[in-house]
């Protein structure tokens, strides 16, 4: 009897989280889940992102998570500049960063049940 009200109180547990995780609406542009800012990677505060600059940003937001003994999972998958820059012309502005973690965040996002 008690195997049995463990197993039904881990269902509900399990039930709750996956109806919770499906109510979720996608989080506020800025800092998503700890995902990184415009301005986290705009260094020189120009209102556009350069290779260098994310090359620079990157690196750094990198070696900080395994500093802190972060997994650093996905790092193989992680989009490079040129996907990030939609429109070819060398820089990524708001928008395309925007887009970007607006893509990211909905492959990571928890799969609804």
């Amino acid at each position: 009897m008690k195997s049995l009200l463990s197993a039904a109180a881990l269902l509900l547990l399990a039930t709750s989280a996956a109806a919770q995780t499906a109510a979720t609406p996608p989080p506020p542009p800025g800092r998503w889940g700890g995902m990184a800012t415009f301005a986290e990677f705009d260094l020189n505060g120009d209102g556009v992102i350069t290779e260098q600059e994310f090359n620079e940003a990157r690196g750094k937001r990198i070696a900080a998570r395994a500093a802190e003994g972060r997994p650093m999972r996905g790092l193989a998958q992680a989009e490079d500049f040129k996907a990030m820059d939609s429109n070819g012309d060398g820089r990524i502005d708001r928008q395309e960063f925007a887009a970007h973690q607006q893509r990211h965040w909905q492959q990571n996002r928890p799969v609804r049940q």
